[in-house]
Parts: structure tokens; sequence; C-alpha cells
């Protein structure tokens, strides 16, 4: 079963653009061609059509927290987050009990690229617990643990399909053992929640660590006499910096900077934390009862729409952090990510306002705005 779908501004993903229309058959981009081919699916004036959106960091759904609630959230997240452009998330699973991790990772990588009627898992992330006691936030200290050898193979065990991203703070004891196997094994590591210097944040990109969690958020700050594994991270071409572009975890001229420093490298997330513990939201973020900040509220267009208006980059520049960005960071590129012939026709239809109108997985309707 195929269609072509047009006419629009097909934002490729890397950046590009061009007008025209998509042909998909069998669930996968089968060609671009010029906008004035006869679409049996045709689009209002004005419409911008982009690669699905990718959501690398995301805790839970409405009141369902992907740790104790692992297949529950997972459905209410598919539905929801697909009303906000994303077509493929990576749900979190935060510090917490070790064998109640251990259990949500099991659940949610055997769901892995699952059909779900909405935004599909791709794997699962694990943010901790191997976390530097200083920087764990909201993460329980109780529950911090060292990436012992033992740790390693148990959480290998339970990776069962898709991806698995680690979390890990890169100078904590063990670390350097422990990221020197996951990296063998395929797993992609990021630091964060880490305490590490420029000169250990230039030693954790060279040992793998490919991705910065939430730049700026749970590492020391930029200080013209101190030192940040930040830094490191600005500096290298070659790693991604995640952002929460909420325009409160991190200010905009703050993200304007990411963005002149990493360009294709700048991986938009939400970090979204559901309202759960007694969890509120106030001032525009999740915030425990003594007022830390535990997660934003975000969603993941309106993060594109934030890193415009920082930036004054247009909606095909922006998107591409949402996209491809993601995508290639987490090793998913050759399916993902990008309009192009093969790949996958999970798509994201953008208004004339920047407001998503339309979602696709593998070229079916998942959402239409009202």
């Amino acid at each position: 079963m195929g269609c072509l779908l047009g006419p629009a501004l097909l934002a490729l993903g890397d950046g590009t653009s061009r007008p025209g229309c998509l042909r998909i058959a069998d669930g996968r981009i089968e060609e671009l061609l010029e906008p004035t081919a006869r679409c049996d699916v045709a689009l209002p004036e004005g419409s911008t059509v982009s690669p699905g959106l990718i959501d690398l960091h995301l805790n839970g759904s409405s009141h369902l927290w992907f740790n104790r609630e692992p297949l529950a959230a997972l459905e209410a997240a598919s539905r929801e987050v697909a009303a906000h452009g994303v077509t493929a998330f990576l749900p979190s699973v935060m510090t917490g009990p070790w064998e109640q991790m251990l259990r949500a990772a099991t659940a949610l990588s055997d769901c892995a690229w699952r059909e779900t009627g909405g935004a599909r898992p791709l794997g699962v992330h694990l943010e901790g617990p191997f976390l530097h006691p200083a920087y764990r936030r909201v993460h329980p200290q109780e529950f911090l643990l060292t990436p012992n050898p033992a740790r390693i193979e148990a959480i290998l065990s339970v990776w069962r399909r898709g991806r698995l991203r680690v979390t890990m703070a890169p100078e904590i004891e063990d670390a350097d053992r422990a990221a020197a196997e996951l990296r063998r094994r395929g797993v992609t590591l990021a630091a964060g929640h880490t305490a590490a210097t420029y000169a250990m944040g230039n030693t954790a990109i060279e040992s793998g660590f490919g991705i910065l969690t939430h730049a700026f958020n749970a590492m020391p700050p930029l200080h013209h006499r101190g030192s940040s594994i930040l830094t490191a991270y600005l500096l290298d071409p070659g790693s991604f910096c995640e952002v929460i572009a909420d325009g409160i975890h991190v200010a905009p001229e703050y993200v304007a900077l990411l963005y002149r420093l990493k360009g294709v490298n700048l991986i938009l997330t939400t970090d979204a934390m559901p309202l759960v513990d007694g969890l509120v939201e106030e001032g525009g973020v999740a915030r425990t009862k003594d007022g830390v900040i535990a997660g934003s509220r975000l969603t993941l267009d309106r993060a594109v729409r934030n890193l415009m208006a920082a930036t004054g980059i247009t909606l095909p520049e922006a998107v591409q952090c949402a996209t491809w960005a993601p995508a290639r960071a987490l090793g998913v590129d050759e399916d993902i990510g990008l309009l192009a012939p093969g790949l996958r026709a999970d798509l994201t239809v953008w208004d004339a306002h920047h407001c998503v109108s339309r979602v696709y997985v593998e070229g079916r309707l998942v959402y239409a705005g009202t």
C-alpha cells in the first residue's frame, strides 16, 4: 500500500530543504518528487514535512514513571508524544532500587521498535545509578552505585532489543573499565551528573562517551577560573551535546551558544518528568517540594520552536537537532532521522505557524490536529 504525499516544503533533516512530494510504499520513503507531482494525500498550503522527531530522554508520561510502570508508561507516552511530532523515543529509567531498574529496563528493551499506534520506543536509557553524588540532583543518593563488572553484566543481560544508552559520571570508581566493556558491546555511552573537569572530559570523549547528557545541568558550570567537562564537549567537534531547551534549564543565550558551537551535533530533548512522588509543576518545570528542579514539562515541538527563537534559524535548520542529530548519536540513522529513499516514513507535518498538524509512523497517520 503506497501513497504520494504533498506538496510541501521538505525539511530533509540535515538542515536543508526543498519543495516537493514524498512517495511512500510499504512504510518506507520510496522517492522524493517535484512539487508538481499529482498527490493523493494533499497537505494544506504552507505545510512543511520533516522527519519524525526523536526524543532520546523521556522519564515517563502523564502520572506514570518508566521505573515503576514501564509498560503502562510506554503506552501512554507513545500516544502523548506523537501529538507533539515525536515518532520515536528512548524511555529513561532513573536511579532507583537496583532490581527495580533492571526489571524496568528488561520490560522496555523487550518493546523496542514495537508498533504502538503512536511513537515507537527505541530501546532503553539508564540514567544512573552510576552518578557522582555531588551532582545527583533528584537521583536518590541511597541508590547510587559504582559500575563494577557484575553490575555491568547485569545491565547487558537485560538488554534484549533496540538500543541501550547509559548515562554515567566518567570520573567515578570503576567507570573507565565499565565504559570500555559497554562500548565493546555496542552500548551508547553518555556522560552526565558528573563533577568531571575539562581534562577528564577529554578523556571521556576519547573513551567513547559520545553524548553529554543535558548540557549545563548537573555538572560544573562554565567559569573563567574553573574547569568543567562541559568545555571539553563544547570544543570537541565530533561529540554530541543534549540540551533541554525550555528556557529554564538553560537560558536562551546559552542554547544559542550551544548551537553556534555544536551545530548538527546539538540534540534537542525534553527530559520530561511525570508529576509523581509529590512533584509539582512550578515555573514551567517539575520540582520537588523543596523547589529542586526534577525535570522538564517541555514538548519536543516546542523545543524546536524555542531553538528557532533563540538563534534565528529556520525550521528546516532547527529540526535537524531533533531528527538527524539524535538518530546519529544513537546509531539508528540508517533507519530514521532523514527524508531519504529507503528510510522509514516517520514524518512530522508542520503548519505555516510551525505547529504540528499531522504525524505519520511508517506511513500510517497516528495524529491529526484539530
